[in-house]
């Protein structure tokens, strides 16, 4: 490599993701909300109750740390109430509506399953912000019913705003990739519930097809929305949709050609743009299907799925994009050098004059060390230096 270090981060990913040489490997660990607060000491109420803070927060930790990029995720304004050592979520009146889990996702456990509208764009939006014992979708009379929002709702809810608060402040600083969600199986867990969701791979494929239809227009308008803002790097999501939980043929099946329209309609709508998948778990079966829907990056290659960068290096060829790698348990559980030396190895799996992006090999935990994040950047400053 010998190459003088003088691309920002920003430039250093764009290349990157383009397929074209860097100065160094980029390094984008995938800094959620939790880890981010402890990171940068914000109150995570503050967190849950602004949106622009919780962008915010995954920025701070991101140039703390001197890692080269960020995903920006959207979340809905929540005023919370506290009350014996809990947090619950309030509506517009004060009524109590249910408990935030701040040991998991962040969502709040509805007590009444109708204060979840599926025929209001708002709660469709965020949907991942709210939870119940019980589906909230619960046959194909209440897909029909979803309201998708489009690209315009998320200016008119003021995430526009924020996104722009961050790009000006962050310049070429960070590199940043604009957040679709899930259009595919992670969409119908979050409105069927798990158990449930995967019994309609069998017992209910209608249903499950509907709802990812839904799925799909939700991704492709989320996706919009951040390429009208400039964002040229998008996330899809679904880390459901393993082979260590439904089979390659389910994936082909139902996951596939969903995510294939997703991403032939953005790219359609934006040619230069370049998409990637956080599938994390076993994807060693379905490499070749995640290339043929269109992603133009694999990710994040979770080594606790069993397999390794290698594997899927060898199995995709030289010319596609991986990012990831290191596990994810190591950021809590290792010493930096341990950190550095399991960097530098799926550097050497995976980069290929370019073409690799270190990160983590799922979101970082709630208690991962700033130090072992910041090994990330010496390791790939180390193999730059080779």
């Amino acid at each position: 490599m010998n190459q003088p270090t003088n691309m920002q981060p920003a430039e250093r990913l764009a290349v990157t993701f383009a397929g074209g040489t860097p100065d160094r490997v980029p390094v984008m660990p995938k800094i959620w909300v939790n880890v981010a607060a402890s990171l940068t000491d914000t109150p995570l109420r503050e967190v849950i109750e602004n949106p622009l803070t919780a962008m915010k927060v995954i920025v701070d930790a991101a140039l703390a740390t001197g890692v080269d990029g960020a995903r920006l995720f959207l979340f809905p304004p929540r005023k919370t109430r506290e009350e014996d050592g809990r947090l619950y979520e309030a509506d517009a009146d004060g009524r109590m509506i249910g408990e935030i889990d701040l040991q998991g996702g962040l969502a709040t456990r509805l007590e009444r399953r109708e204060d979840f509208r599926l025929d209001d764009p708002y709660c469709v939006a965020f949907h991942t912000s709210w939870t119940h014992s019980e589906p909230l979708v619960a046959d194909l009379a209440d897909v029909k019913r979803i309201a998708v929002p489009d690209k315009c709702f998320y200016e008119q809810s003021g995430h526009g705003h924020c996104l722009r608060q961050m790009q000006e402040a962050v310049g070429e600083r960070l590199g940043l990739s604009g957040d679709c969600d899930s259009a595919t199986l992670a969409f119908c867990v979050s409105l069927r519930g798990m158990e449930q969701a995967l019994f309609d791979l069998i017992d209910a494929p209608r249903l499950v097809h509907a709802l990812m239809d839904k799925g799909t227009a939700y991704a492709i308008e989320r996706g919009k929305f951040n390429i009208d803002h400039g964002l040229r790097t998008l996330r899809l999501n679904d880390s459901v949709a393993n082979m260590s939980v439904i089979s390659p043929m389910q994936w082909r099946d139902f996951v596939f050609p969903h995510m294939k329209e997703v991403c032939d309609e953005l790219h359609r709508y934006c040619p230069n743009v370049k998409i990637y998948c956080h599938v994390c778990g076993n994807v060693l079966p379905v490499v070749e299907l995640l290339i043929e829907a269109g992603l133009d990056c694999i990710a994040p290659l979770d080594p606790l799925g069993g397999f390794t960068v290698a594997d899927v290096r060898r199995a995709v060829g030289d010319t596609i994009v991986l990012m990831g790698g290191v596990n994810t348990l190591s950021f809590s559980n290792c010493t930096p050098d341990e950190v550095r030396q399991e960097a530098v190895r799926c550097m050497e799996e995976g980069d290929r004059n370019g073409r690799f992006i270190l990160g983590s090999g799922c979101a970082l935990p709630h208690d991962a060390k700033r130090e072992n994040i910041e090994a990330l950047v010496d390791a790939a400053a180390e193999f730059s230096g080779r």
